[in-house]
């Protein structure tokens, strides 16, 4: 069972950090707004996260004995892409800042959301700890 709560908590945990990642790339991209020529970048974790969820090694690490421990997500990192679906504008740039702000407000409701479940799981923790025996 204790694997169940650590491989979630480390999923949510994996979550806030690309999260916080993705928004420092819109931050970058926002800060560019008058740059000529420049292109958007979008971080991009789908590939990673399933991988995960689906109890994968990261490539290129391989536990040779099984008294070693398990690598978890260490090696999982958010990939960076260039946005080539962005316009450019005239002089060549093309970050548009209605979308960028939008990818910015829902990356900060999901980073909420997983800070609010992440808060509800340590409480429910501590409960069965502290309380849960007691009765």
């Amino acid at each position: 069972m204790s694997i169940l709560f650590d491989r979630l908590t480390t999923t949510i945990e994996r979550s806030l950090d690309f999260r916080l990642e993705r928004a420092n790339v819109i931050a970058g991209n926002l800060a560019n707004v008058d740059t000529p020529d420049y292109t958007p970048t979008e971080v991009t974790f789908d590939e990673q996260l399933r991988q995960h969820l689906s109890g994968e090694e990261p490539p290129g690490i391989a536990r040779t004995d099984a008294a070693h421990l398990d690598t978890g997500v260490e090696g999982t990192q958010a990939e960076m892409e260039f946005d080539y679906f962005a316009l450019p504008n005239q002089d060549g740039n093309s970050v548009d800042l209605d979308h960028e702000m939008s990818k910015l407000s829902e990356n900060q409701i999901q980073y909420r959301a997983s800070t609010n479940f992440y808060n509800k799981r340590m409480a429910l923790l501590k409960y069965a700890i502290s309380e849960g025996g007691q009765g």
